[in-house]
Protein backbone atom coordinates (compact mmCIF):
# COMPACT_ATOMS: atom_id res chain seq x y z
CA UNK A 1 0.00 0.00 0.00
CA UNK A 2 1.32 3.69 -0.84
CA UNK A 3 2.65 4.68 2.21
CA UNK A 4 1.71 8.84 1.08
CA UNK A 5 -2.18 7.39 0.51
CA UNK A 6 -1.64 6.53 4.60
CA UNK A 7 -0.31 9.82 5.68
CA UNK A 8 -2.75 11.85 3.47
CA UNK A 9 -5.49 10.15 5.61
CA UNK A 10 -3.79 10.75 8.65
CA UNK A 11 -3.27 14.41 7.92
CA UNK A 12 -6.88 14.87 7.16
CA UNK A 13 -7.73 13.58 10.81
CA UNK A 14 -5.21 16.26 12.02
CA UNK A 15 -5.87 19.16 10.31
CA UNK A 16 -10.03 18.16 11.99
CA UNK A 17 -8.92 17.91 14.78
CA UNK A 18 -6.96 20.76 14.45
CA UNK A 19 -9.77 23.19 13.40
CA UNK A 20 -11.56 22.46 17.06
CA UNK A 21 -10.72 24.24 20.06
CA UNK A 22 -10.69 22.90 23.61
CA UNK A 23 -13.83 22.83 25.41
CA UNK A 24 -12.40 23.66 29.05
CA UNK A 25 -9.37 24.25 31.32
CA UNK A 26 -6.89 26.65 30.99
CA UNK A 27 -6.75 25.93 27.04
CA UNK A 28 -10.61 26.45 26.64
CA UNK A 29 -11.59 28.28 23.68
CA UNK A 30 -7.91 27.71 22.02
CA UNK A 31 -7.33 25.84 18.99
CA UNK A 32 -6.77 21.77 19.36
CA UNK A 33 -2.89 21.29 18.82
CA UNK A 34 -1.88 17.78 18.84
CA UNK A 35 0.96 16.76 20.84
CA UNK A 36 3.93 14.86 18.97
CA UNK A 37 3.31 11.94 21.03
CA UNK A 38 -0.58 12.24 20.12
CA UNK A 39 0.24 12.41 16.69
CA UNK A 40 2.93 10.39 16.20
CA UNK A 41 1.86 6.94 18.40
CA UNK A 42 -1.92 7.34 18.41
CA UNK A 43 -3.18 9.16 15.32
CA UNK A 44 -0.94 8.30 12.43
CA UNK A 45 -1.03 4.58 13.39
CA UNK A 46 -4.37 4.48 13.89
CA UNK A 47 -5.63 6.37 10.63
CA UNK A 48 -2.65 6.20 8.61
CA UNK A 49 -2.19 2.00 8.48
CA UNK A 50 -4.10 0.88 5.53
CA UNK A 51 -4.71 -2.33 4.13
CA UNK A 52 -3.87 -3.12 0.41
CA UNK A 53 -7.53 -1.94 -0.10
CA UNK A 54 -7.03 0.92 1.05
CA UNK A 55 -9.31 1.01 4.34
CA UNK A 56 -8.28 1.11 8.20
CA UNK A 57 -6.35 -1.59 9.41
CA UNK A 58 -7.02 -1.03 12.70
CA UNK A 59 -10.57 -0.96 13.76
CA UNK A 60 -9.79 -0.75 17.57
CA UNK A 61 -7.44 1.23 19.52
CA UNK A 62 -6.70 0.84 22.83
CA UNK A 63 -4.27 2.99 24.84
CA UNK A 64 -3.66 3.56 28.76
CA UNK A 65 -2.91 7.88 29.13
CA UNK A 66 -2.20 8.99 32.79
CA UNK A 67 -4.59 11.40 34.09
CA UNK A 68 -4.42 15.19 32.89
CA UNK A 69 -2.81 14.22 29.61
CA UNK A 70 -5.93 15.20 27.65
CA UNK A 71 -7.48 12.07 27.13
CA UNK A 72 -10.81 13.23 26.76
CA UNK A 73 -10.45 16.14 24.91
CA UNK A 74 -8.89 13.81 22.20
CA UNK A 75 -11.48 11.34 22.67
CA UNK A 76 -13.95 14.09 21.78
CA UNK A 77 -11.97 15.37 18.91
CA UNK A 78 -11.44 11.93 17.36
CA UNK A 79 -15.04 11.12 17.93
CA UNK A 80 -16.46 13.90 15.69
CA UNK A 81 -14.35 13.05 12.92
CA UNK A 82 -15.40 9.85 13.20
CA UNK A 83 -19.10 10.95 13.20
CA UNK A 84 -18.69 13.47 10.50
CA UNK A 85 -15.67 13.11 8.46
CA UNK A 86 -14.56 9.64 8.04
CA UNK A 87 -16.56 9.34 4.99
CA UNK A 88 -18.44 6.30 6.31
CA UNK A 89 -22.01 5.69 6.00
CA UNK A 90 -24.16 6.40 8.75
CA UNK A 91 -21.91 5.84 11.38
CA UNK A 92 -22.40 5.30 15.18
CA UNK A 93 -19.78 6.24 17.38
CA UNK A 94 -19.93 5.97 21.28
CA UNK A 95 -17.87 6.66 24.05
CA UNK A 96 -17.54 4.34 27.05
CA UNK A 97 -16.07 4.14 30.47
CA UNK A 98 -16.29 2.23 33.91
CA UNK A 99 -19.11 4.97 35.18
CA UNK A 100 -21.47 6.93 33.58
CA UNK A 101 -20.49 10.25 34.51
CA UNK A 102 -16.88 9.15 33.02
CA UNK A 103 -18.35 8.54 29.88
CA UNK A 104 -20.35 11.62 29.88
CA UNK A 105 -17.03 13.91 29.86
CA UNK A 106 -16.20 13.44 26.32
CA UNK A 107 -19.66 13.70 25.41
CA UNK A 108 -19.71 17.04 26.96
CA UNK A 109 -16.03 18.16 25.60
CA UNK A 110 -17.33 16.90 21.84
CA UNK A 111 -20.86 19.39 22.35
CA UNK A 112 -18.28 22.06 23.37
CA UNK A 113 -16.64 21.90 20.47
CA UNK A 114 -19.29 21.64 18.16
CA UNK A 115 -20.67 24.45 19.69
CA UNK A 116 -17.57 26.78 19.19
CA UNK A 117 -17.41 25.50 15.67
CA UNK A 118 -19.03 28.10 13.27
CA UNK A 119 -19.01 24.76 10.88
CA UNK A 120 -19.62 21.72 12.73
CA UNK A 121 -22.52 23.93 14.64
CA UNK A 122 -24.69 24.05 11.63
CA UNK A 123 -24.49 20.03 10.92
CA UNK A 124 -24.93 18.50 14.06
CA UNK A 125 -27.31 18.53 16.40
CA UNK A 126 -26.78 18.50 20.21
CA UNK A 127 -29.48 16.26 22.33
CA UNK A 128 -28.04 17.52 25.81
CA UNK A 129 -31.15 15.67 27.18
CA UNK A 130 -29.92 12.20 26.20
CA UNK A 131 -25.93 12.91 26.17
CA UNK A 132 -26.28 12.60 21.75
CA UNK A 133 -24.75 14.51 18.97
CA UNK A 134 -26.93 13.60 15.81
CA UNK A 135 -25.39 13.86 11.87
CA UNK A 136 -28.74 14.30 10.62
CA UNK A 137 -27.03 13.70 7.11
CA UNK A 138 -26.28 9.89 8.16
CA UNK A 139 -29.73 9.22 9.10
Amino acid sequence: MDIDKGLKKALRVRTFIENLTFSKGQWAGQPFQLLPWQWERLILPAFGTLREDGNRQYRFVYCEIPKKNGKTELGAATALYMLCADREGKPEVYSASGDREQAALVYGAAAEMVKHSPVLSKYLKILDSRKRIINPRNS
